[in-house]
């Protein structure tokens, strides 16, 4: 378990750490992915004041249980001043010191594909609710690392004197680090290949360094691949291929690299030299495992949906015309040029080429 109690006032923040290992989590992990519950307060000027927070490794089918309180500054008049995470203690004893009191019963399902399932029960009791719940609730979440879900927010009462006015309780899907390779770097050499139905391949190459086990963002200047004239007077158009995402390893134990790449492909018809103004896209996810310094090939999902823009030197068709043919790649009705991207790129194919090292320090 990892815990964390931080107050920030104005621009000067003063921080605390405190780790604690209850007997239930000594057989745990030491890395992997972990579950965690914050709690957030605001002032009425805006801003964060409080952040209490606290993690545990996630094991499937091994229970944990968390507290986080708000109030603990002026308790009788239920405000959201003051407040802190825990994992143990009674409720009496906690309503006795702070107007608001969340308990978490956590229990995990499963991890996979980067993200982590867990059952989630919790309850909001305060200190002047006479030892009932306040407010509950009960689901099942998958959260992806780093995504957060609310759960609760409550508000200071009318008039008190603290000047913090909400507090807003979330729960996330993190990762722990295993300490031998927390602070590494990584370098990540990523190259954009199309290769078309005829010809050589378009090859474009993106190169960043990253902390291990954090997101690392990229994205290449788009491809551009000429629209065939369909119509009389049409003007001169491309399809724009853009690929961006983000990439994460971790370094393991044995040397080797767990990976997890996300992508997005958008491709969209504009002018020539002008950039699309509009299409379809897809994303994906893949998660693997390398060695350092090998390289592999992923397939970026097929395109897909339509795009159009306005034709340059094609009048609009007559009211009453027959429509174009849906089923071409390119087609020009109504004074619009309207790509199928499916069609469009038919028998073509468009990857990434990735390879991961550590850098050395």
């Amino acid at each position: 378990m990892r815990a964390l109690f931080r107050i920030t006032i104005a621009l000067a923040a003063l921080t605390g750490t405190a780790a604690v290992t209850p007997l239930a989590a000594q057989d745990r992990p030491d890395s992997g992915p972990t579950i965690e519950a914050r709690l957030q307060t605001f002032s009425r000027t805006g801003g964060v004041s409080i952040t209490a927070w606290g993690n545990t490794i996630s094991v499937p089918g091994t229970p944990a249980t968390f507290f986080l309180t708000a109030g603990s500054a002026n308790p009788i008049e239920m405000t959201v001043c003051g407040g802190g995470f825990g994992e143990s203690g009674t409720m009496a004893d906690k309503l006795s010191r702070n107007s608001f009191v969340w308990e978490l019963k956590l229990l995990p399902v499963k991890n996979e594909n980067g993200s982590s399932t867990f059952h989630l029960e919790w309850a909001r009791y305060q200190a002047d609710g006479g030892g009932r719940p306040a407010a509950e609730g009960k689901s099942t979440l998958t959260l992806r690392e780093g995504e957060r879900q609310t759960i609760d927010l409550v508000r200071s009462a009318e008039g008190a004197r603290c000047s913090d006015e909400s507090a807003v309780v979330d729960v996330a899907a993190g990762f722990k680090e295993a300490k031998a390779v927390a602070q590494g770097m990584l370098q990540y050499d990523i190259w954009l290949k199309h290769q078309p139905e005829t010809g050589d391949a378009v090859i474009r190459k993106f190169t960043a360094m990253g902390p291990q086990g954090a997101d690392v963002k990229f994205g290449f200047v788009p491809l551009a691949f000429t629209v065939p004239q369909v119509a009389p007077g049409q003007g001169a158009y491309d399809v724009f291929t853009t690929v961006q995402g983000t990439i994460r390893g971790r370094l393991q134990a044995n040397g080797r690299v767990a990976l997890s790449v996300d992508t997005s492909r958008r491709d969209g018809v504009g002018p020539q030299a002008a950039g699309p103004s509009g299409g379809g896209g897809n994303t994906g996810r893949k998660v693997l495992e390398i060695a350092a310094d090998e390289t592999i090939e992923i397939e970026l999902p097929a395109p897909g949906g339509r795009s159009s823009t306005g034709a340059r030197g094609v009048q609009a068709s007559p009211r009453g015309a027959t429509p174009a043919p849906a089923q071409r790649a390119v087609s020009v009705d109504n004074g619009r040029v309207t790509i199928d991207n499916a069609l469009f790129f038919q028998g073509q194919r468009t990857s990434l080429i990735v390879q991961v090292k550590p850098v050395r320090q």
